[in-house]
């Protein structure tokens, strides 16, 4: 998955705060400007990536990033929090209509389904600087490009 961008500050250890352009169909998209989705606001992102070709502040560089490693953050994200709702919610559920758990059998399973979905938020969270750190999960600059050479 490639993304373009700008070179605004350049960092220690082969790092680079790159400005990515939206592409146009996110650009287009209006989910990141808010509630009414303001495509204005929808316009670029700064976002750090590992600079192993040494470009230089201000030039035009093509960010590679895998669609392997995107789809795990993806995963990572909505699915495990969605899993862990479901299963807290059946397992809150079953407990309440086993007798263990007193009250209304929903409600229990709403409830550990909740419970449950926050706590892996919060694992999430807790893990966020090490996942953050990781080479894994962060753009590479692949190569410096002129403006015509951007698709869009």
């Amino acid at each position: 998955m490639d993304h373009y961008g700008q070179v605004m500050e350049l960092k220690g250890d082969n790092k680079a705060i790159v400005k990515i352009r939206a592409n146009l169909s996110c650009r287009s998209c209006g989910s990141c400007g808010g509630f009414f989705g303001d495509p204005e606001k929808n316009q670029d992102r700064l976002a750090e990536a590992f600079n192993p070709i040494g470009a230089v502040k201000g030039q035009l560089v093509r960010l590679e990033a895998r669609a392997s490693e995107m789809l795990l953050a993806a995963f990572m994200l909505y699915l495990l929090p969605l899993f862990a709702l479901l299963i807290g919610l059946f397992a809150g559920r079953a407990a309440a209509l086993a007798g263990w758990l007193m009250g209304s059998a929903d409600l229990w399973g709403l409830g550990t389904g909740l419970v449950f979905m926050v706590l892996v938020f919060l694992l999430l969270r807790l893990q966020e600087r090490r996942l953050a750190g990781s080479k894994r999960f962060k753009a590479v600059i692949a190569a410096v490009v002129n403006e015509e050479d951007i698709p869009f």
